[in-house]
């Protein structure tokens, strides 16, 4: 992550995804979480909005981003207990964190989440989409389970959060994702590990594409199921 989160498509055309979804909920000066922040490829721009408390499990992952966010607020512990009290943030992100092997239960890490939250924060909860697309790049990044659209809705409205929106995201990657998990079989490989400019640039212009449609509609499935709810107020 660390080597390609600055130069490899996926990262930047998520990060614009992130800002596009959760930004217009956000109010400088902010408390923010990113939770399961790893190296900071998805989440660090939340530090253009106020203080950002960044937690992962990895110790390496905190190592890495403190090098390059010395003044940054950084935090070792487990999603599934954080180390915070109630009612502690404005917003949370967290990004790919539910589908992780070491994740018992996604509902108990949307619970803290929602426990962590002041009355009408928001979280936005990005995982991966197509629950039967398992692949060599999940068995690369440990991933244990992929979501429908409305398993992250369930799992939010579960922790007693009301959905705001609810959306698939790279549904243009979703064929070809298909022919890969057919032809991959046992092997074990990241997608980051190729095609870093996206065919020459082809795949971030969809991206691009597909953001402008998402800027007024949702997607009801794609590579990636997205989430954006609220704690009542």
């Amino acid at each position: 992550m660390a080597e390609t989160e600055t130069v490899h498509w996926w990262y930047g055309a998520t990060r614009s995804l992130l800002r596009q979804v959760l930004a217009p909920h956000l109010v400088e000066g902010s408390s923010l979480l990113d939770l399961g922040c790893g190296t900071g490829a998805t989440g660090g721009w939340l530090e253009d909005f106020g203080d950002t408390v960044s937690l992962d499990f990895e110790a390496l992952a905190l190592e890495i981003y403190r090098e390059k966010s010395p003044g940054g607020s950084f935090v070792r512990a487990d999603a599934q207990a954080l180390p915070f009290r109630a009612a502690s943030f404005d917003a949370v992100l967290c990004v790919t964190v539910l589908c992780h092997e070491s994740i018992a239960d996604p509902v108990d890490v949307v619970r803290e989440c929602a426990r962590v939250l002041r009355p009408g924060g928001v979280a936005c909860l990005m995982e991966p989409g197509v629950r039967s697309l398992r692949r060599a790049h999940d068995r690369q990044t440990h991933t244990a389970r992929r979501f429908a659209v409305a398993d992250l809705a369930g799992a939010a409205a579960a922790s007693g959060l009301d959905v705001v929106r609810e959306t698939g995201a790279y549904s243009f990657l979703v064929p070809p994702a298909t022919v890969k998990a057919l032809t991959e079989r046992k092997r074990t490989r990241s997608d980051l590990e190729t095609s870093s400019t996206g065919l020459g640039g082809i795949l971030p212009r969809v991206a691009r594409l597909e953001r402008r449609w998402l800027e007024r509609h949702d997607l009801p499935a794609g590579l990636s199921a997205v989430v954006l709810a609220a704690k009542p107020r």
